[in-house]
């Protein structure tokens, strides 16, 4: 199917909202946990009024939860934040590692998600001028298909190196197998990758997925062929 201006900016925005459900999700999880401890306190509280004997540790154990989640919470709206931000400016530099780095964290809240980490990379920094909210798009949507073909107990490991092949960076997705995807890069995905001149390649028979990302882009092209909005 090809993919009109119209059909691409209404999935980039079904990706912003998909992911901001995901977001809404995990701090309703956060919320139901405090309101649980909450509850707690409450009947321990009735309790030590009607002459009941109280542990400190009970009272002490409720309130680190509390402040547990309440970090916890704070820590999801500063990734919600970093996410509606990345589609302020439809092209500017950014460094690679700080993409990756968001939507790893965004990826986390997947109930399905297994674990990803972040190699170290030596040398320069990857600096990049795109399209900040499709390339962590494309790299979210990469984790989603990882974790959805091998489950929760993936265990990935990204890392950025320089690309051999042009000028631009490569980003490597190792230790789990490709032998359960059907079809990747789906038509979507495929398509938000030309539109910023990424190149997707893996190997389906091996454990190799590495994106390449260019210096730059034209952003003329990118708001007459790929417009996000």
């Amino acid at each position: 199917m090809k993919h009109t201006n119209t059909t691409f900016g209404y999935d980039a925005l079904a990706h912003f909202g998909r992911v901001n459900a995901s977001i809404s999700h995990e701090l309703k999880n956060v919320m139901a946990i405090i309101s649980e401890t909450a509850g707690l306190l409450g009947d321990l509280s009735d309790m030590a009024s009607s002459g009941t004997p109280v542990a400190p540790d009970m009272l002490s154990d409720c309130t680190k939860s509390i402040v547990e989640e309440i970090q916890r919470g704070f820590a999801v709206i500063r990734q919600m934040n970093r996410f509606s931000h990345s589609i302020d400016h439809p092209v500017e530099s950014v460094n690679l590692m700080d993409v990756l780095d968001l939507s790893i964290n965004l990826s986390t809240y997947l109930s399905f998600a297994g674990t990803t980490t972040i190699a170290e990379s030596d040398g320069q920094p990857p600096v990049v001028a795109t399209c900040p909210f499709l390339l962590q798009a494309i790299i979210y949507q990469t984790l989603v298909y990882t974790f959805k073909h091998t489950g929760n107990n993936a265990d990935v490991t990204v890392g950025v190196n320089a690309s051999d092949e042009e000028k631009g960076w490569k980003i490597v997705f190792s230790g789990f197998s490709l032998n359960g995807f059907q079809v990747f890069p789906d038509p979507l995905l495929q398509t938000m990758a030309e539109s910023i001149g990424v190149t997707i390649k893996c190997d389906s028979t091996a454990d190799w997925l590495e994106l390449i990302v260019p210096s730059a882009i034209d952003e003329s092209a990118l708001l007459d062929g790929g417009n996000i909005g």
